[in-house]
This record gives C-alpha cells, structure tokens and sequence, in this order.
C-alpha cells in the first residue's frame, strides 16, 4: 500500500495516496520529545506497518499505523544522542551515528530488529587509525621515484602532494550512512576529528571495517551508494572546479564529472541515485539563495550527460525534501516549504528526424547542447557526434517537424529557437551560425558532408507559461504555423497548450488550451496530434478540434495499459498506432504484437522492434491489420531472414526511413550500425522494379546478396533490359562478378523464398525458364556484342566458360581472331585464369591449331621438353591419323574412332585394338561399311564380348548375323532360346543324327530351366518324339496338357504307367508340405508369444523403475538421459542396394531361443510359412482338376479339406502374432510433442527385444513387422467336391 509520511517541525502526518487513512502524531504533546529536540531520521517497516523514528536526543520510537488504535512506544534509546539513522535493505540491521560531544568520539552502534524489539550487536568509533580488511598490498613495484615525470623534471620524483584539510564552511556537519543495494555493506561519510575534515568508511554487515576513502581535500556532505552496488557517490570542491566525484567499494576514486557552476556558488545538499542505478539526481542550492537546481544526469560511454535541469526561484516552490519512488525508477517527489507536494515522472524519448529526405538527425541532449548526428551519412559512437549546438541555457524539450526539415527547441529559461537544416552548405562561402560546433562531420580543411542547422528564429514563451517554466514539457511541432505544449498548473492538472508561430516577427501566441490528462503525444505527417491519456485512450487534435481515434470498426481507440512511447504508422494502407508499455509489451492498435519488445521505430516498409530475446523483427507493413498476430522469437522458414540476432540489451535509436540502416545503441552507450535482410532485400526490390540495376548491384555486393535475384527478380523483364543493366554497370569487374555468380536456381524460391511468398501465383508458367544460365549468358553475350565487343570481351569470355556446358573451343577461336596481339595476350592471360590451364590445353590441342596450342602452352607451367617433342611428332602425321592421335592422347576415344575409320584397311589393326580396348562396338558397327569384312570382324569380337559377359542371347544374334551359326546355337541353347536355335540349327548343314542329338541337348537345358511345357514342344514337333514329350509334360505337373498328348497320339498305357503314379506322388507331397507348414508355423506362434510375454514384462518393470525416479531431474539433464536409451549405430557407405542390406540384417537373426533377434527371426520365418501357403493355390486346384477327371474324387476331397483348413488356420493366426502393438513398435517416439519422460517410457514399453531400442527401426525391421497379405481369391476350390464335403 503506498503511503506518505510528513514532517512539520514536532508533528508527523500519515496519508495513503487513496486517503483511507489519515494519521496525525504530536510529540510534544505525546511527550515523546523535549524543547530543542528533532526529528533525525525515519524508517517505515512494512512487516509490522509501523514507523520507526529517531530522535536527536536518543530516543527511537516506533508508531503503529496499521492498527485500529494509534500505537506509540520507546524501543530503544542512546545516551549520547542520535545524529543519523539507516535501515538495511533487507530490514534486518539498523546502523545508528551518535551526536559528537567535546569530550568522547562519535560512535556507530549497529542493532538488529527482532520483530519490535533492538539488540546490540556491535559498536565502534567513525574515528580510527585502521584502513580496514581491504587495505593495499604493496610489492615495491611503480614506485614514484622510478616513473617518468614528463616535462615537470626530476623533481617531481621527490615532490609531495600537499593535502589541505578542514570542513568546507557549506558542510552542514551531519553525518551521512548509506547501504549497498544487497546489504552486504554500508558507507559513513562523517567528519573525522583526527585529521579535521570528511572521510568516507565502509564496515561490513557484521560491524567489520572494511576500507577508508583517500585522504581527500574538499570532500563534501553528500553521499549516495549506487543500488547496483558499484559506486559510492559524494561531492569534492578543488581550487577550480566542483566536481562529484565516485569511489569504489575499496576507497579508490572511480571518475567525477564537473558541475556546470563556477567555484563557490552553489553547494550539493544531496545525491540520489533511482532504484534502477541509472538516473543520478543532484539537489544544489545556490549559496546567494535565489535559486535552487534539481539535476538529473545519466552516463553511456564514460560520459556524464545532464539530461534535464529544474530550477526554482520561489520559496514556495523550492523542495525541502526529494525522493525517488522506489518501485517505479522513473518517478521523482518533491516537497516544498508550502506543503505542496509535487510528483514527476520522467521518460527516456529518442528525438529523431523522420522528415521525408532528411538525413535523420537524432538530437541528444547534454546540458545546454545538443549533440547531434546525422545517421544517413554517418555513425559516430557517443560522447562524440558530426556537431553541436550549445544555448544559453540547458535544454528542456526538442521536436522534429514533420512538414519540414525543421527542428524546434524549448530550454529551461522559457526560449524557444526553431532551426532549419540546410544542405546546401559551403564552409567556404557561408560561415558556421553561432553555437554551431562541428566535430566528425568535417571542418577544419574537410569537407562538411551533412547538412547543417542554421537558425530560424528565436521565441519567448507566452507569459502564461514562462512563470513556471519547469512545468512545460512535450514540445510537438504540428504544422509550420503550430506549436503544441504541455503544461502543468500549480493543482497538478496537466493541459494542452496551442501555440501559434509567427516567425517574422519571433512571437508565439497561446491559440488555445485544454485540460488533459496526458502520458505521451505524437504528431503525423498529416498536421494531426494524435495524443494518449492516463487510461490508455488515444485521442486526436486536428486544427481546433478534439475528437476521439476511430479504429475501422468505429470503435474508439483504447490500450489495455498506457503506453510510454507511441507512433502512427500504416499497416496494408490502413492507419495504425503503435504504442509500447513500460512493461515492453507492444501494440499495434488495441491488438497486442509481443510481449518483450524493447523498442520500436517505423521504417518505411517495416515495423521495426527488439525484444529481450536479443532479436530484432522486422514487420512488413504490407500485412493487413487484420493478420498481424504474435510473435514469436523462431523463424518460421528455414531462409525467413526477419528475425535477427543482436547484441543482450540493444535498443533502436533509429532508422533510415527509405534505406537499410538501423541504429542499435548497446547498454554500454556504443553504436551499432546493422543492416538486416529484411530491410536490404525490400531495398533491392524497389531498385530492380524501377530498373535501378547498378544501385541494386552495388548494394548487393556491399550485403552479400546472391547475384541470381538481379535476374531472377523478374526474368523476363530483366531479359528485355539486358542492354540496360550493361550500360548502367559499366565495369567488367561488375559484370564478370555477375556471370560467374549464375547458377540455375532460382533464388526467389530457395534462398529468399520468405520475400517472394507469392512468387509461383504472380509468376505466369512461361516467365520461368528451364535452362537459366544458357538463356541468360547468350542475351549478355548478344548485347555485348552488339554495344561494343571489344570492350566487352572479357565479358563474352566469361559469359561462353559459365555455359552448363563450357564453350571453351567458342572462346578460344574468338581469342584467336583477335589481331591486336597485346588484347589477345591479356584475353588469354583471362581466360586461363577462368579455366584450368591444363584444360584450356587439351581444348586447343582437340582444335587441332597448334599456333593456338603454343599460345596456351605458354601462359602454362608445362615444360616446353613435355608438350613440344609431342607436337613435332603429331605435325608430322597424315591428317586423319593425326586427329586420331591427338583424340586419343585426349581420351576422345568416339572422335578417336571416327577418325581412325578413315585410315582402313591400313590402320584396322589400331581401329580393332581401341574398340576393344573402350568398348566402342556399336560405334564402329554403324561407322564401317555393312558389306564389309572390318565390320564382320567387329561384330565376332563384340559377340565374343558378349559370350563373356554370358549375354548369351545377344551373343547368339551377332553370330548368326555374322554366319557363325554353330556358335550361335551354343549361345542360344545356354539363354534357353530355343526358336532362335531351331532357326541356326536349320541352317546348318547337319545330318538327322546331329541334328536330333543338338535338339535333345536344347530340351535337356529347357528341362533344367523347368521350361517343361517349351522343351514338349521342341521334342513332339522337331525331334518326333511323342512318348518323351508326354513324360516331360508328366514331369512338369502340366496335367491338362500331358492328357491331350495321351489322347492325341493315343498311348492310353501312359496314364496307368506314368500319370496316375505321377498324381498320386504330387499328392503326397502337397499334403506333407502343407502338413509340415502348419506345424511350423503353429509352433512358431507359441514360441512367440512366450517371447513377446517376456519382453513386456521387462518392460513394465523398466516402466515402474523409472516412475520411481525424480522426474525433475530429467527435465534438466535430457541429454544425459537420452544418450542412455539407446547407442546410435552409424552404417559406412558400402555400396550395398537396399535389398541387399535387408539381407545381411536378416542374417543377423536367429531362431536360437533366447538369442537377441529370435522375435524377429521368428516374426520373419512365420511370414515366409505364410506366403509359402499362400502360393499353392493354383497348384492346388491344377492338382484337383487332374484327379477328378480320373475319378479320385475322395483323395481330392481330403486335399482340398486340407489346405482350405491350412488357408484358415494362417488367416487367424495374422491378427494374433502381428497385434497393434507389435505394428506400432517401430513407430518414431519423438517428436515436438516429447518429453524426456515420455520417449524413455514408451521406448521401455514398446521394445520387443534389444534389437528395436532405437526410437526408429531400421528397414528390414519395418518389413518383417509389416502382416503378410493372404489373398482372399476363393476359385481354387472346386464346388462339385464342396457338396461332397
């Protein structure tokens, strides 16, 4: 609950800021206080809501202010008096400063609280010789005699610093305790007696001295320890200067900053630093009294800045006491002699320049200067910038104007200076306007490459509000005749003021003013202040009316909370505003973006924000309000470039509106500039649509941007403009880089596919084209050519070398052509920088010039004794057998051959020897004339070949086209063709014996290829053997046709001798071969089970085991867990196919019971049992079909019975062995929704054996658990023995 607590003279007044409560405490009539005592400190404890008081005499008091009565009791009392009082942090210590008495040293008692009680801990004296636990150590190392002293000479070696001791007569005398933030330690800063002047100590929480200051001239009463723990912070008055001044925990100096008064006119009353350690506050007084400073100063880069300067100059309003609020960093109370109490809340704001064209200045304010840096042109790191202007007095409030390049300034002393940016400015002829400094932005012999303010004029305020001009604030300039300021009366109400300008005459006249209850306020480019109230509703001030922000629904605009900072953007051409809370949560009208966004800026086609994941977004504004949703920190593409990585803290100072910079400021105070690829695509983009080739070239060289979007951007009209994007680039430094840089990709569609979304709708099909780096390399080198080749030729030589198929003999041949020799030179001096040397070698050697070749073999490293003994002996050969020579020394074997042909019958030996050698048969069967005996011998050899190769059928064709018909009966007898071998047996001239025993041989060969029904044929037909061939029919079980031979050459006596014993066999085997299946595969089943029991039983008992486990722990140790479930086995590359593979890993199981793979094995030797039954149908009914017709009608009955019970048996027992769970065990247990816990439980539960303890089985794994596919094709069975049975 937040409450006041009030001090006037003896009385105390509590009030809680809704008023519940209104408590008075009168000492003196309580007769808790004597004449001339005070109040000397107070601490509110919120454990027990009471208030601790110390009085000077020594008394401690504690009020209760929580309870239904007033409670008031003495908890403790100090004979000596008290003359300071602090808390800890943490509420549990009290350190109390004793009054000094003539006779005895001030004392520090340090107490601990036990709920309403005091107990000593431990006391000491502020006075004492000791330094304290953290006292220096010294080597003898950097002596100051041993240093060297510059000009001061020798003498500084034994010179002594003379320190002048005593109380400044501005010292108030009192002493000052003050904690470090984790209440670890306190600072005292008193007055020493020893040595007559103030010093600065630091004891531990147990009442141990820790360290002394240095012995310091000028030291001062104030003293604040920064809450982060880093510094104690005072003030120290030199001969010249007023400085506060910093110290470390140890008693070191840690820098200072000097105050902007001369000596000895003002003296520092207190320091305060907020609860977040980054804004310093600063309470001085005037020694004169008129004036009392408020001053607020921050540090970036070791640099102090005075932000803001609050002056007051009447009683009335000049502060008896400050604070800072200690849960919002931001707010400040002030309390004034007249009772007034007075509450500001301060906000950082970034001014920057966001004129359409201007060189986004962004404007820092130092005190009575502005730094300013123009970020379109450059980045200078703070505390430096391009320049500065300095006023007459510190500066209060800036604004940009948004209809030109202006800029309006407010300072403390009620001024107003407008200013106007010029870019036209020449140190030569213009000089520099008063207060105008330039620093990096050149001068002083440079150039000044930024555009500088000059002065506009200069304005009084009204007199309605320079009386109290601490109180104005929000400076906005609205239009080039309108100013809007804020402004806050005397009852704390807060209004819009309008002001009109009127420059010639430098006056500003109040229009008009209305009571607001303002956070923040922003203008638009459209002359319109859009404004955003305590209650989070946004309204608008357009010309003279006030009107509430309309979102399209026709609803008013309200933020769920108040946002800090705000801006008005368009989102799909829809206006929206974009506010940001002080608890980073961003919002773009009353939908909310994102959570932990730190800041934001508005780009031209983005909307700009960092979070606290240390990313930078990037949001288009092409996104239709209705779309936009919350984001995320993931990318959602793989090449989506939107989100970035920055730097833990960084913020966005600015943007370029219209380019793609961004400006991060890091928590150190340093710059960053970043370009990310949102930002330079979208740039590249507009520069290829309005044809802007070398800018978008240029830029993309500069960001690594892959040179295929120049063209893939839009293929066809960069196509068409091909003429154009050479004249713009110029440089055949640019060019090459383009064309070696062509790949057929399209990036549009790969790399930055998150920019090009649309692509393949907007796209028409035939805009795409299929061979990209062809189409695109012959439009360059046709514009090349016809804008100036020679200018161009390195260009058309890269453009023929970047061809998918190189066209290095093109670019050679227009090296040649050259006649200049010096272009030539240096052509091929390119070229073979492009290509390897070697093959640009062997390219012109395949050209068969050797003018050319030696040219290319001099820009090699060959050595002239390699390639010249070569060339001499190839000039010397006959032109065919020449190009042969050269073709094969370059391994061209076909061109090779090609030649060689033409140097037949001479060189046929060689032609011979090389289509052997490479295999070129069918290339010199279709180069030799058919007729001839060249080609007849090639055809023997390649038959040869393919006899090797046992490609016996093909053989067997090329020997019977080359008239060597016995061998072709060999061949086509080994390939089972024996059409083709009846053909060659025909024609040869065989006598009936021969040729009878060569038929036998070939159906001999069809039997062994269980061919039975082809090798019948060749006996009944060609060998006239019909009794054989009914026996081969027998043989083959081809029933059904072994009868019609039986019947056609009538040999009845074959079936009582051959057929029916051949039947009844079949039988017998059938029904012993389906009997030992069944067996099998019952036994099979059984065993599995007992298997599958098992393994489920472990794992249940892993399962329970685990749950017994802390899950926590595995929550934070999931890599160590997961590496524990299973090894990962890793395959080389052997060249095995993928069926191949399957086989080794089944070679791995093993039907040994208790073997590691026997559910496996067993699951993959039931399948096999099963398709093996499967397969018997057609030889079943085939089977049945021959005994019916001989009457057998009870065998075929059983037979049938039998395998149509086997059929049912093997259909019951899938769903049994291959149950849900055993299907989904090779599943993948991981995934996005996983846990630790998860994945490790069901990989326990759902493992069959060791061998599937990866999350995903392999692939043979995945097949034999797959259930075996039994047809359910019932017409093997025969109705007429179904009624039998």
């Amino acid at each position: 609950m937040a409450m006041l607590i009030l001090v006037y003279t003896r009385k105390l007044f509590y009030v809680t800021y809704t008023l519940e409560r209104f408590l008075t405490l009168d000492l003196l009539s309580e007769g808790l206080i004597k004449a001339g005592d005070v109040v000397v400190a107070l601490h509110y404890r919120l454990d027990d809501m009471s208030l601790c008081i110390a009085l000077s005499h020594g008394d401690i008091i504690s009020w209760n202010t929580g309870g239904p009565v007033m409670q008031v009791e003495v908890i403790g009392s100090i004979a000596e008096g008290i003359a300071a009082m602090s808390w800890s942090p943490d509420g549990e210590l009290v350190v109390l400063f004793t009054a000094r008495d003539c006779n005895e040293p001030a004392s520090i008692y340090l107490l601990v609280c036990h709920g309403s009680e005091l107990e000593p801990l431990t006391d000491f004296t502020f006075c004492t010789d000791a330094f304290g636990e953290a006292e220096f150590v010294t080597v003898g190392w950097g002596k100051k005699e041993t240093q060297f002293h510059g000009s001061e000479g020798k003498d500084a070696a034994t010179k002594k610093e003379v320190i002048q001791h005593g109380v400044r007569t501005t010292d108030d005398g009192k002493p000052r305790i003050r904690w470090i933030g984790d209440g670890r330690f306190f600072a005292v800063s008193a007055v020493d007696d020893a040595v007559g002047a103030r010093k600065i100590r630091v004891w531990t929480r147990e009442g141990a001295l820790h360290s002394t200051s240095e012995s310091l001239s000028g030291l001062e009463q104030c003293l604040d320890w920064r809450p982060s723990g880093n510094l104690i912070t005072s003030s120290i008055t030199n001969k010249n200067k007023h400085q506060i001044a910093f110290f470390e925990r140890n008693g070191l100096r840690h820098g200072e900053f000097t105050l902007p008064f001369s000596i000895d006119t003002v003296k520092v009353r207190e320091v305060l630093w907020n609860t977040e350690s980054n804004i310093l506050c600063l309470w001085l007084e005037e020694l004169n009294m008129t004036k009392t400073h408020v001053q607020l100063w921050t540090t970036k880069n070791y640099h102090w800045y005075l932000k803001q300067a609050l002056e007051f100059h009447t009683e009335d309003t000049k502060p008896q006491h400050i604070s800072w609020d200690q849960l919002d960093a931001t707010v400040l109370y002030f309390f004034s002699s007249a009772g007034s109490l007075t509450k500001f809340t301060f906000d950082w704001i970034t001014h920057a320049n966001t004129y359409s064209g201007c060189d986004h200045e962004v404007a820092v304010v130092d005190g009575k200067k502005l730094l300013m840096t123009p970020f379109r042109v450059m980045t200078v790191p703070p505390p430096m910038c391009a320049y500065s202007l300095e006023f007459t007095s510190p500066v209060s409030s800036l604004s940009f104007c948004q209809s030109e390049n202006k800029m309006a300034v407010l300072l403390n002393n009620g001024d107003v200076a407008t200013y106007i940016f010029d870019n036209k400015f020449d140190l030569q002829s213009d000089e520099l306007q008063k207060g105008v400094t330039v620093q990096a932005a050149g001068g002083t012999g440079f150039k000044i490459n930024s555009s500088l303010p000059k002065l506009s004029a200069t304005f009084k305020l009204p007199e309605e509000l320079s009386s109290c001009a601490y109180s104005v604030r929000h400076l906005n300039w609205l239009s080039q005749t309108l100013l809007c300021l804020f402004r806050s009366d005397d009852s704390g109400r807060s209004s819009l003021c309008v002001l009109s300008v009127d420059e010639q005459n430098s006056t500003l006249r109040l229009e008009n003013e209305k009571n607001v209850d303002l956070v923040t306020a922003t203008c638009t480019s459209k002359g319109r202040l859009v404004l955003q109230y305590n209650d989070g509703s946004v309204w608008v001030y357009t010309g003279n009316e006030y009107s509430a922000y309309q979102l399209g629904n026709g609803s008013n605009l309200v933020f769920p909370v108040a946002c800090q900072s705000i801006q008005v953007c368009t989102f799909d051409d829809q206006e929206a505003v974009v506010g940001l809370s002080q608890r980073y949560r961003l919002f773009v009208n009353d939908k909310e973006i994102a959570t932990n966004c730190t800041s934001f800026s508005i780009h031209d086609d983005f909307l700009l924000l960092t979070t606290h994941s240390h990313t930078i977004r990037c949001i288009n504004r092409a996104t239709p309000l209705n779309k936009l949703s919350s984001l995320s920190d993931g990318k959602t593409h793989i090449f989506d470039e939107t989100v970035r990585r920055v730097e833990r803290g960084s913020r966005i100072v600015t943007c370029v509106s219209d380019g793609t910079s961004v400006i991060l400021q890091m928590p150190r105070g340093n710059l960053e500039g970043i370009h990310p690829r949102a930002l330079v695509l979208s740039t590249v983009r507009k520069m290829l649509d309005r044809l802007a080739y070398k800018e978008a070239f240029l830029l993309m060289h500069r960001h690594r941007i892959n040179m295929n979007l120049i063209c893939d951007h839009d293929r066809k009209c960069f196509l068409q403009n091909v003429s154009l994007f050479i004249e713009q680039l110029q440089s055949t430094t640019y060019l090459n880089q383009f064309i070696t840089d062509l790949h057929e990709e399209d990036v549009t569609q790969s790399m930055y596919t998150a920019f090009y979304c649309n692509r393949l709708k907007d796209v028409p099909p035939g805009q795409v084209l299929p061979n990209k780096v062809d189409t695109v390399c012959d439009a360059l080198i046709s514009s090349f050519q016809h804008l100036n080749s020679d200018k161009y030729l390195l260009c058309i030589l890269t453009a023929h070398v970047r061809k998918s198929t190189p066209q290095l003999e093109t670019a050679l041949q227009l090296i040649k052509a050259l006649k200049d020799t010096n272009k030539s030179e240096e052509a091929l001096k390119y070229l073979a920088f492009l290509v390897d040397v070697n093959e640009l070698y062997d390219v012109a050697l395949g050209m068969y010039d050797f003018d050319l070749v030696l040219m290319v073999a001099e820009k090699s490293q060959k050595d002239p004794k390699e390639y010249l003994l070569f060339l001499n002996h190839v000039r010397k050969l006959e032109s065919s057998y020449q190009k042969y020579t050269i073709d094969y020394h370059l391994k061209r074997y076909s061109k090779a051959l090609s030649h060689i042909s033409n140097c037949v019958p001479e060189r046929f030996t060689e032609l011979l020897s090389l289509v052997k050698e490479q295999r070129l048969y069918l290339e010199a069967m279709q180069i030799l004339p058919s007729a001839s005996q060249e080609r007849e011998e090639v055809v023997l050899a390649f038959a040869d070949y393919l006899q090797e190769k046992k490609r016996f059928e093909e053989a067997g064709v090329l020997y019977s086209q080359a008239s060597y018909h016995q061998m072709a009966v060999s061949c086509f007898t080994e390939s089972g063709s024996w059409q083709q071998a009846i053909i060659s047996i025909q024609k040869l001239s065989l006598s009936s014996s021969k040729r009878l025993d060569l038929i036998q041989k070939l159906s001999e060969k069809l039997k062994l290829m269980r061919k039975y029904m082809d090798s019948a044929t060749l006996l009944e037909v060609y060998a006239e053997q019909p009794e054989e061939a009914i026996t081969t029919l027998i043989e083959g079980h081809l029933w059904e046709d072994s009868l019609r031979l039986i019947e056609r050459y009538d040999r009845a006596d074959f079936i009582e001798t051959d057929w029916k014993p051949a039947v009844e066999e079949c039988r017998q085997q059938l029904l012993s071969d389906i009997s030992g299946n069944l067996t099998d595969l019952l036994s099979h089943k059984e065993r599995f089970l007992v298997v599958l029991q098992t393994s489920k039983s472990k794992a249940d008992l892993i399962g329970e085991e685990f749950r017994d486990v802390d899950a926590d722990m595995y929550s934070d140790t999931s890599s160590m867990t997961g590496g524990s479930a299973a090894s990962t086995t890793h395959t080389r590359s052997t060249g095995r196919t993928s069926k191949n593979q399957k086989k080794a890993q089944r070679k791995k199981w093993s039907l040994k019971e208790g073997s590691k793979f026997e559910d496996l094995a067993l699951l993959n030797e039931m399948k096999k049992l099963i398709e093996r039954v499967d397969k018997l149908r057609d030889e079943v009914r085939s089977l049945l079909l021959a005994m019916v017709k001989v009457n057998q009608l009870q065998a075929a009955t059983q037979l049938q019975e039998v395998y149509s019970n086997a059929l049912s048996s093997a259909i019951a027992l899938v769903p049994q062995v291959w149950s849900s769970e055993v299907v989904d065990s090779s599943a993948q247990l991981t995934g996005e929704n996983s846990t630790v816990n998860s994945i490790l439980e069901s990989m326990a539960k759902l493992n069959i054996s060791n061998s599937t303890s990866n999350a995903t089985a392999s692939a043979a794994e995945l097949e034999v658990k797959r259930p075996p596919i039994i047809s359910s094709d019932s017409t093997w069975k025969l109705s007429l023995l179904q009624k039998l049975m």
